[in-house]
């Protein structure tokens, strides 16, 4: 598999973002490469994105507010109520010549996460970072909802998190 080329834009909405965590867009990009990284060269020789791709990849990160993302939980999955993070895949094929290929929209919520963040006793930029990782897996097509998926699907974000010098959120101490 050779390397694709990773474009992540990251958008700041909400002031929280801003004043609890200076360098969230810093933080963001390093932790989706890092799952993209890892959760690519685990995907299986089916997927599409396991192929050699010609054009880079975009992944882009909304920092928002709890508003924001219980409408669009409310919308999307009939939840109506706020929740860390959510994610968009978008089309994993090759568009026109040169054109970058989607992976997804990420959507994060400034009071749920720093709220996660301080009754877990955890640096709000470690969470950050694994909610992101764990986004961009969700665009990789990775999901949690038998126990073997939930256990791959955390298992390349305790590596990914990891490489970062993230310890284990679960705490399971792999």
């Amino acid at each position: 598999m050779t390397a694709a080329r990773l474009r992540t834009s990251v958008r700041v909405e909400d002031e929280g973002w801003r004043v609890g965590l200076p360098d969230a867009a810093h933080q963001c990009r390093r932790a989706a490469v890092a799952g993209w990284t890892l959760g690519r060269r685990a995907l299986n020789d089916e997927h599409a994105l396991s192929r050699p791709l010609s054009a880079p990849v975009e992944i882009s990160i909304l920092l928002s507010s709890d508003d924001v993302i219980q409408d669009l939980n409310s919308t999307h999955r009939g939840k109506d109520r706020p929740t860390n993070v959510l994610s968009f895949p978008g089309d994993h094929s090759p568009g026109a010549p040169g054109m970058d290929i989607l992976l997804g929209d990420i959507i994060l919520a400034w009071g749920t996460v720093s709220g996660e963040a301080k009754a877990e006793n955890k640096p709000v930029s470690d969470h950050t970072s694994h909610l992101v990782i764990h986004g961009v897996l969700h665009l990789l097509g990775y999901d949690h909802e038998t126990d073997d998926d939930a256990t791959r699907m955390e298992r390349l974000e305790i590596d990914s998190l990891a490489r970062l010098g993230v310890r284990d959120p679960y705490g399971t101490g792999c």
